[in-house]
């Protein structure tokens, strides 16, 4: 029975001791640099920006790599989905990354891939603009895991950190899994599910 005590107290302390890691990507609609209820889409919004945050989480706290080594980035693969009432256009890389990945756009989902052989410091990053036009409606777009029109996508980036996977590649609901999406333009009240949405949208 001691032994057993001694086993479990040294796997908790061990289990205390490993950092949690989390990064955290989010769009951002009226150019503030933030995500949050004022970024709405309407029939005006003709773009929008997406951000990474390497090194920390969506509610500001420090991010680790679980392998333990630095959380730069030298890719990113980014997957969005509309609610419906949005033609996807170009999208216009910020970072100057000029390695092109599998990319398109299918239904009410659109996938990007940009590298580059020139490893970031870790960081907050503008990646880049996507480029919309609003064909009807308020719609909402969310960034996602993946998506089924290109089984490969992965929402992700690619680090010095190792990652659990041992690949350098930190995916979303792998590594990490804070994101923010665009807001709804519909009113919600306190017992609907969007305002519950609202209360965690920045974590």
């Amino acid at each position: 029975m001691k032994n057993c005590l001694l086993l479990c107290v040294a796997v908790l302390a061990l289990a205390v001791g490993v950092p949690a890691s989390a990064q955290y990507m989010y769009l951002d609609v009226n150019g503030d640099g933030v995500c949050d209820n004022a970024d709405v889409i309407s029939g005006t919004t003709t773009s929008v920006d997406i951000w990474l945050s390497t090194d920390h989480n969506g509610d500001g706290s420090e991010a680790f790599c679980p392998t333990f080594q630095p959380l730069t980035f030298n890719s990113y693969t980014w997957i969005l989905r509309s609610s419906g009432g949005i033609t996807f256009g170009t999208w216009v890389d910020a970072m100057a990354f000029t390695t092109q990945f599998a990319s398109g756009a299918a239904g009410n989902d659109r996938w990007i891939g940009r590298g580059s052989g020139t490893i970031m410091d870790p960081g907050l990053y503008r990646l880049g603009t996507q480029n919309i036009t609003v064909t009807s409606g308020s719609p909402v777009l969310s960034i996602v895991t993946n998506t089924s029109a290109a089984p490969s996508a992965r929402t992700s980036f690619g680090s010095q950190c190792v990652g659990t996977l041992g690949d350098n590649t930190l995916r979303l609901q792998v590594e990490w899994n804070d994101v923010c999406g665009t807001a709804s333009g519909t009113p919600v009240t306190e017992t609907t599910w969007g305002k519950i949405k609202d209360l965690y949208r920045a974590h």
